[in-house]
């Protein structure tokens, strides 16, 4: 029988995140069809999804739509749009970051460290790792992750488009225990 007093990992209506020499920080909203609309538009124009000739109108409908076992955040910071992130929770023995998108306007703030450390923060007790799927060719979000604590742990040839690798990176959390 399920623990109802355990609380829903990623699932607070609002998440105010603290970044290291910045005073305001940042929130975490729930995604609204608005922001969804203007972050898919722009995501689009952007590598690594202009690559993969994702539509600005098939971003939207991802960051806006509601799916079982997904949280979907727009990201604020000093009260205007900054970009998005998306957590689906279960997976394999702990959470999965399938979307992390920060316009260019708000990369290199600390704000990607911030949203990785609250992903950790926010993951169940029971969760042994963080997960996440990164572009092969895409070099600087790899060493970001990789300085953030990720290592990596799989190809997947050919999984969003023909002749490009994703690479499936986790941050363990904690050990089994004995």
């Amino acid at each position: 029988m399920p623990d109802h007093r355990m609380r829903m990992a990623y699932r607070a209506e609002r998440y105010h995140l603290t970044l290291i020499g910045h005073a305001s920080g940042a929130s975490l909203e729930p995604m609204s069809e608005g922001a969804a609309t203007t972050l898919g538009a722009s995501f689009a124009a952007m590598e690594p999804w202009l690559g993969y000739g994702v539509s600005p109108h098939g971003l939207a409908a991802f960051l806006g739509g509601a799916e079982p076992g997904c949280a979907k955040f727009a990201i604020e910071m000093d009260g205007k749009l900054a970009g998005a992130v998306v957590v689906r929770e279960p997976w394999l023995l702990g959470p999965y970051l399938q979307f992390l998108g920060l316009l260019p306007g708000w990369q290199g703030r600390g704000l990607g460290k911030a949203l990785l450390d609250w992903m950790a923060a926010e993951a169940p007790p029971n969760a042994r790792h963080l997960w996440l799927c990164v572009t092969g060719s895409n070099a600087r979000a790899r060493a970001f992750y990789e300085r953030e604590g990720f290592e990596h742990a799989a190809r997947l040839a050919d999984l969003v488009a023909d002749g490009t690798d994703e690479l499936l990176m986790r941050r363990r959390l904690r050990s089994l225990s004995k």
